[in-house]
């Protein structure tokens, strides 16, 4: 398995920071004093949230200046994920990899920021020999620009890696960059269509490398 390379989107997939994303929004809304469409705005999970005109158009007037709101928000998710621990299964995941000579690599639509400084947080760094983030490209998920520069930057082909993701969005990224993708969707996201995705699995937990490879071998890869 040395030429094969897994590559974990963050949010969802490493830590469940999306919870501390939605509980921040309810928590604007809720000091607004306005409805916060949670079935509507977890439809959209894996997309940029904290960006001025989409909170313009969740908050309408009552967010007054999008960039402070912005702020705002963000202040919130932050202190709401500071002690998330890493998701089931990803520890022993990366564990295995690294015993098998499997690169890893995250590709994320998040700020290089965020991730890595959870990933520091957590310790984890130092399992990933790339991190690849929205800072990194042009465009974000659902385009494939994050997940193409993880190949470039690994110098891999897509035929040889595996994705794991948890969204929509991730899934429409992973494919459009010719990744096999393992869909792996949380709680808030287990309404998502993904279908797209080659496998849907309920947690990472008790999954190794052969499960996830084996993708490309049904598929005629190796």
């Amino acid at each position: 398995m040395a030429d094969r390379i897994l590559v974990f989107d963050f949010d969802g997939v490493i830590v469940d920071t999306e919870s501390a994303v939605v509980a921040g929004w309810r928590a604007e809304c809720a000091d607004l004093d306005i409805h916060f469409d949670e079935k509507a705005f977890l439809a959209t999970l894996g997309q940029q949230s904290l960006r001025p005109e989409r909170v313009a158009q969740i908050l309408g007037e009552a967010a007054g200046d999008p960039p402070a709101a912005v702020l705002r928000i963000r202040s919130r998710v932050r202190a709401l994920a500071l002690e998330l621990p890493a998701l089931p299964g990803v520890r022993e995941l990366l564990a295995e990899a690294r015993d098998a000579g499997v690169r890893t690599a995250v590709a994320s639509g998040a700020a290089r920021e965020w991730v890595t400084g959870h990933l520091e947080r957590l310790g984890l760094r130092p399992a990933f020999a790339g991190v690849f983030c929205r800072d990194d490209v042009a465009a974000a998920k659902p385009a494939p620009d994050v997940y193409l520069a993880a190949l470039a930057g690994l110098g891999a082909t897509a035929e040889a890696a595996v994705a794991i993701e948890d969204t929509a969005t991730g899934v429409t990224a992973a494919k459009a960059a010719g990744l096999r993708c393992v869909a792996v969707p949380g709680p808030l996201t287990a309404g998502h269509d993904l279908a797209a995705a080659d496998l849907v699995l309920p947690s990472l937990t008790g999954i190794g490398l052969d499960d996830l490879f084996s993708l490309q071998a049904r598929a005629g890869t190796v």
